[in-house]
């Protein structure tokens, strides 16, 4: 997910918390028109969720320094270490790309893996992948383990996976780029 779709997810994710309960109780139910067009102030939220990337970076620089992985940042706030080269080309947008994976929380809680859950094969930046991982791959070549830790604004952000990733969760992939074509 990109900065700006996470912002937008999350924006939409507050406008609709606020329009939820916004119904009077006269007798034909209509919504209170006083309600149904209060403006969110932008700027507060844009701030908060300002606020809330900052204490995320905070735990991952935190993580960082107690496990003394010496990663490289992305502009997007994308962590990534390539800890073994493959001999293959590099992966490229559009790529059908095949990977083992270990996917993890901050707290070392695993999520999924290739071993439970099998290879995961995808088009880069044609498929349902987090914007995070794609970025990830895009830095390797077809044979390269490596780690990422993956924002939650470049992940599943403010709405999670719906299965076993809550909102606001950091991710550590474990990856091998096993195939590319």
């Amino acid at each position: 997910m990109t900065y700006k779709k996470a912002l937008f997810t999350f924006v939409t994710y507050c406008l609709l918390l606020s329009s939820c309960n916004n119904r009077n109780n006269d007798t034909n139910n209509s919504i209170n028109q006083d309600n149904a067009y209060r403006v969110i102030d932008s700027e507060a939220l844009f701030d908060a969720h300002k606020e809330s990337m900052r204490k995320e970076n905070i735990q991952i620089n935190d993580f960082l320094e107690r496990y003394k992985w010496d990663m490289q940042t992305t502009p997007t706030g994308l962590r990534y270490m390539i800890y073994e080269r493959g001999e293959g080309r590099k992966a490229e947008k559009g790529d059908i790309v095949e990977l083992n994976y270990i996917v993890k929380f901050l707290n070392g809680e695993l999520v999924y893996s290739s071993d439970n859950d099998g290879v995961k094969t995808f088009q880069l930046s044609k498929s349902q992948e987090t914007s995070g991982l794609e970025e990830g791959i895009l830095k390797m070549n077809c044979g390269d383990k490596a780690r990422l830790i993956v924002p939650s604004y470049l992940a599943y952000g403010v709405t999670g996976d719906l299965k076993k990733i809550s909102i606001k969760n950091t991710l550590i992939y474990d990856i091998h780029l096993v195939d590319l074509k």
